[in-house]
């Protein structure tokens, strides 16, 4: 009884270093929810052996660097490996893998903003408590990850994705890969916020700017998918001008063979 009381103990005292230390293995939970909804929103298809690679390696790079680094330095650190980890292991463009590392990103910052106020609150402690006591981080964490894991599940049951990615001109591009290097950053500066001044910083405000990160992502993803549908109908029309102009001298062509050939049987028929 007396292990049990100790152990108790320890999980519900703050304790930065214990916390540390078994938060690190949750993150194989958030690599497989994440991942999931990535590769579905993106119409993905990995196999089981891609799968499994991605989450060995990326897991096993970050709880060693979580036990050793802190963890802003390691936040920064997956936000540089993981497109590369992703191109890699899922065989995708550099755009796609952008575009997967902020919907992973994004979809971990806004079930941050929406449970981690209400969390502080029912069990009325602050922020830094949260951050450093493991039963509170591990239970966060998990319920994270579940919503997460949710939203996965409504994209795959709605048959939520997104195909445009691939057909996007090249000179198009950079200029996307470079707003979405900079969408990158401000849901990281977002996510940083969230975490260490949640309960400082008032509810209304926290949600205003969650709505308003949202809303940027929404309407870039739409411009991106508008102007990509656009360029393929110019696109398309100019295949179909080039095929008009195929036929109409093909018709040409058919027409003067068509008149020399009753020349000719003219011809003959006076002959005869």
């Amino acid at each position: 009884m007396e292990i049990f009381q100790t152990i108790w103990t320890a999980l519900t005292t703050p304790n930065e270093t214990l916390t540390k230390y078994l938060i690190a293995p949750t993150t194989i939970l958030e690599l497989f929810v994440t991942m999931s909804l990535f590769t579905t929103i993106l119409d993905i298809h990995p196999t089981r052996k891609q799968k499994l690679l991605y989450l060995l390696v990326l897991s096993l790079w970050s709880i060693l660097l979580s036990i050793s680094l802190d963890s802003t330095i390691l936040n920064v650190l997956n936000i540089l490996i993981l497109p590369l980890a992703i191109m890699f292991f899922f065989k995708t463009s550099f755009l796609k893998s952008i575009v997967a590392e902020i919907i992973s990103f994004f979809s971990m910052t806004i079930s941050e903003t929406l449970f981690l106020k209400l969390y502080l609150e029912v069990f009325n402690i602050t922020a830094e408590v949260a951050n450093t006591t493991p039963i509170y981080r591990i239970a966060f964490a998990l319920i994270m990850y579940a919503f997460i894991f949710l939203l996965y599940k409504l994209a795959k049951h709605f048959k939520f994705n997104i195909t445009l990615l691939d057909n996007i001109p090249t000179r198009n591009k950079a200029l996307l890969v470079l707003s979405f290097i900079i969408g990158i950053i401000t849901i990281f500066v977002q996510n940083y916020v969230n975490s260490y001044y949640s309960d400082i910083l008032p509810t209304f405000l926290i949600v205003l700017s969650t709505f308003t990160l949202l809303s940027f992502f929404t309407i870039s993803m739409y411009s991106v998918s508008k102007t990509t549908q656009l360029q393929i109908a110019q696109q398309n029309l100019e295949e179909a001008q080039l095929y008009n102009k195929s036929l109409k001298i093909l018709h040409d062509n058919v027409r003067a063979f068509k008149h020399d050939f009753s020349n000719i049987v003219q011809a003959i028929g006076r002959i005869c």
